[in-house]
């Protein structure tokens, strides 16, 4: 996903960005239909134990070892390098919480805002990382701070539906193995 320089441009950030559009609306539909209020209120542990998985496959896969050296070593210390995956694990679980909660507090569409509100955060990341000298990386350095931002917002959606199916189906596994229905 680089340009003829081996970098990551803001063109190919937005033409991401659509791609990213197309699979979060489907995904944000099928959430809505699948995922019902009563089912919802249940997923709370379930939410956030997803979103430490998710997160923390994430920080350890990519950021940690994957992208550590031409990207993340120049935003965090050479000592966080393998904490990141559970320390942003834990502050994810945390976020998961705090959006089933604000999200219960809506008078529809709980999980749809749920996942909203998860591409959310990925403003308040990113525009942190940028701060930090994320877009000055060679890797970065030809994307715009709006690219990689708008970006992030619909790549984080993703993730945050991922989440919800991955909490969906621990809940259903669990229920099944205590003879309840899911």
């Amino acid at each position: 996903m680089t340009g003829e320089s081996g970098r990551l441009t803001s063109e190919l950030l937005w033409r991401s960005t659509v791609i990213a559009v197309l699979l979060d609306v489907p995904l944000l539909y099928l959430i809505n239909r699948l995922v019902q209020l009563v089912q919802f209120r249940r997923l709370v542990w379930y939410l956030a134990a997803a979103a430490f998985l998710i997160y923390a496959a994430l920080w350890g896969g990519f950021a940690s070892a994957y992208f550590w050296t031409s990207v993340y070593r120049a935003v965090f210390p050479e000592w966080s390098r393998w904490l990141l995956p559970f320390g942003f694990g834990i502050l994810y679980g945390l976020f998961a919480m705090l959006f089933w909660w604000m999200s219960m507090k809506t008078p529809r569409w709980h999980a749809v805002w749920f996942v909203l509100l998860g591409g959310l955060v990925s403003l308040v990341g990113h525009g942190i990382g940028i701060s930090r000298g994320l877009l000055r990386v060679p890797l970065l350095s030809d994307a715009s701070a709006a690219s990689a931002l708008v970006f992030g917002v619909f790549e984080f959606i993703f993730y945050w539906c991922l989440i919800v199916a991955l909490a969906s189906a621990g809940r259903s596994i669990v229920a099944r193995g205590r003879g309840r229905d899911a």
